[in-house]
């Protein structure tokens, strides 16, 4: 049987259950991925929201969005942060005003209460780590949604059991599901990944032979080995504009500014 959040806390650092079971209400001061993105979609000064200007600075666009949900994100989880040790706290009352009564000295507290406090400490920081990845690759998928949206390209997320295995890890499709699945070659997938990672190509779908595949990414980085990848799977990335003005990425046709994909989707050129 498979074991629960709290039971895997509880092993993993030697937690009492009802520790473990405060470390799993780290979520719910936490709102959705998408309650967020909407959030800081809001917190976006209106000029930059205009649709000629996201057509024109998709890339800038993209980072600012980005760092904006994030920024809110933050916000969230040092409230999170509070709100559990608070938590901890009031269930261990009777441990704290005990070991403040036996203890000589500050010093001597400090030691003590340490012994149950870190590992309680160390499952939530892994709780913390492991949601802010997981939401902030969700986030960036939805705020290339949005923006493609926003400046009338319309992009769906692909859903419902069937079209899911056959468009599996697929993060969007232009211009919608039916499309994609009835005349996939009339159609474009993209793939949109914060970062790359040192096992990025594991999430990487098969491209299919009528497949239009875009790799969307606001990594800081992309080297000759990665870029080469790229190419060796047979599909397009679109990167940040600076990065794509890097001497190594100049030349390949392949590796793209994120301020090129409105016009690669259809819209005009830049002029």
């Amino acid at each position: 049987m498979r074991k629960s959040r709290v039971e895997l806390w509880m092993d993993k650092f030697g937690l009492p259950q009802e520790t473990a079971e405060i470390v799993e209400k780290f979520t719910d001061k936490i709102p959705s991925s998408e309650e967020i993105v909407e959030e800081a979609w809001d917190q976006i000064p209106s000029e930059k929201r205009e649709k000629q200007y996201v057509i024109e600075h998709l890339s800038e666009s993209v980072v600012d969005f980005e760092r904006t949900a994030f920024t809110t994100y933050l916000n969230y989880e040092n409230q999170a942060f509070a709100y559990t040790i608070e938590l901890w706290i009031d269930k261990n009352r009777s441990l704290i005003d005990k070991l403040a009564h036996e203890c000589e000295d500050y010093l001597e507290f400090t030691k003590k209460i340490c012994e149950p406090i870190c590992p309680f400490l160390g499952a939530l920081h892994t709780k913390a780590s492991q949601m802010r990845k997981s939401r902030g690759g969700k986030s960036f998928e939805r705020i290339i949604r949005i923006l493609l949206n926003h400046i009338n390209v319309s992009c769906e997320k692909p859903k419902g059991r069937e079209p899911r295995k056959v468009l599996k890890r697929i993060d969007g499709v232009v211009p919608n599901q039916e499309t994609a699945l009835s005349t996939p070659d009339k159609a474009f997938f993209l793939l949109c990944k914060r970062t790359l990672r040192e096992r990025w190509k594991q999430t990487i779908p098969e491209r299919k032979p009528a497949w239009r595949v875009f790799l969307l990414t606001i990594d800081d980085e992309l080297s000759e080995d990665k870029a080469q990848e790229i190419d060796q799977l047979g599909i397009i990335a679109y990167v940040k504009d600076e990065l794509k003005d890097q001497s190594h990425l100049r030349s390949k046709d392949w590796i793209r500014r994120l301020s090129d994909l409105p016009s690669d989707l259809g819209f005009p050129k830049r002029s």
